[in-house]
């Protein structure tokens, strides 16, 4: 596709040549880096449980084997009756395990170095309800500064925006990331130099919480970040979406006329 909206030309740029034979222009001076952020690592040694991590890679759980054993019954869709059930057999009482009620393997799990708070706020509204309106919700910046610091992704992020060219002729563009675009490249020209662009996705959809509380449902709100690479924001295994809120869905005491 031949590109006729951005001259690379008329801003700063760095020419290179990837494996493929294309030309990458790169919008240079953007992302420019400043002191006092913390990195992951930084922010996990300053957990109050990093000096007993010092001693135990896996604390607060025994051994590695503990720590799959709990990571797999947290991770799985067992309620905490089961877990105790799973948790009171023989064999499982064998096993040199840290924990040995469900309600431990909790406590262990809230000792581990957390990501984005939770807060929650009630919604006022001038009708009848059947209960209130609760909106739970994690800080957006925290969100989006947890994606940036996960060091996975350190690789698979686009700082600065680009155009691709499939020859040196800069004839056919080649579009893939949003740091591709057009969009991406005059936007970076409105902003100061050393900036950085950061794109916000937002998604949601109706999900069914719990058969407990009322068959309650709510509208789950994620966000990610579009300077990740696609084919990695795209695999569900790689986490790039965060629960950003739980969005209510009111039920008013009187039905709607």
């Amino acid at each position: 596709m031949a590109d006729k909206h951005v001259d690379p030309k008329e801003v700063p740029q760095l020419s290179t040549n990837n494996k493929l034979g294309r030309v990458l222009d790169i919008f240079h001076s953007t992302g420019e880096i400043f002191d006092g952020g913390q990195t992951f690592l930084a922010w996990f040694h300053l957990d109050i449980y990093a000096s007993q991590c010092q001693q135990n890679l896996y604390y607060p759980f025994a051994s590695l084997g503990d720590w799959e054993i709990a990571n797999f019954l947290l991770t799985s869709r067992l309620s905490m009756r089961a877990i105790d059930k799973f948790l009171s057999l023989c064999l499982t009482n064998s096993l040199p395990l840290s924990f040995s009620t469900a309600k431990e393997l909790c406590s262990h799990a809230e000792m581990l170095p957390s990501g984005p708070h939770w807060n929650a706020r009630v919604v006022p509204t001038t009708h009848l309800m059947k209960s209130p309106i609760t909106l739970y919700y994690c800080d957006s910046l925290d969100c989006v500064e947890s994606l940036f610091n996960y060091p996975l992704f350190m690789q698979l992020m686009d700082y600065s925006p680009f155009c691709l060219f499939t020859t040196a002729e800069h004839i056919v563009r080649v579009f893939m990331e949003w740091m591709s675009s057009d969009g991406a490249w005059d936007l970076q020209l409105k902003f100061p130099k050393g900036s950085m662009l950061c794109s916000i996705i937002l998604s949601s959809d109706k999900t069914h919480i719990t058969n407990m509380c009322g068959r309650k449902v709510s509208h789950p709100l994620l966000i990610s970040c579009a300077n990740i690479h696609m084919d990695i924001r795209n695999k569900g295994s790689s986490h790039v979406f965060l629960l950003l809120a739980l969005m209510p869905i009111p039920t008013f005491t009187h039905p709607a006329t």
